[in-house]
């Protein structure tokens, strides 16, 4: 019996990269990292390439991180071009530490369309800015 508690346990199920759902437009898509890197990182690999989701303009796309982006610190930023078709950029405030796994990302105005999504995971390290170092991050570029 403990020969085989010894073989069950060294066969435990592989670790995967956090992943990523965005929902817009009746949609779902749950995606890996684009890029990611050792906890303070450095180390990183470019892993997949960025995801698609068709995103009507004016419309928000829900966003929900797996636990073990949540119990970290994530961040949401877009790229949007506005009804004078010049491209602006959005952030969200620093989410997670255990209590954010959701974000719903709005664009300013009904004419605004959504070009580009980006959900970046701090690492363990922090930038001379005083920013945290990005550890990893997915990323879907918004079809119409």
């Amino acid at each position: 019996m403990a020969a085989s508690v010894l073989v069950l346990s060294g066969c435990s199920l592989q670790q995967h990269d956090p992943e990523v759902t965005f929902y817009a437009n009746g949609k779902t898509i749950r995606i890996e990292p684009t890029i990611y890197c050792a906890f303070d990182g450095s180390d990183c690999v470019e892993k997949n390439a960025p995801a698609s989701l068709k995103v009507p303009a004016g419309k928000v796309v829900q966003i929900s991180v797996d636990g073990q982006l949540a119990s970290g610190i994530w961040e949401v930023v877009c790229v949007y071009e506005n009804a004078a078709r010049v491209q602006e950029g959005c952030s969200s405030p620093f989410l997670g530490r255990g209590d954010d796994y959701t974000y719903t990302l709005a664009v300013p105005n009904d004419s605004d369309q959504l070009l580009r999504i980006e959900v970046h995971e701090a690492a363990a390290a922090v930038l001379e800015t005083g920013q945290p170092l990005m550890r990893g991050s997915w990323v879907v570029d918004v079809t119409r």
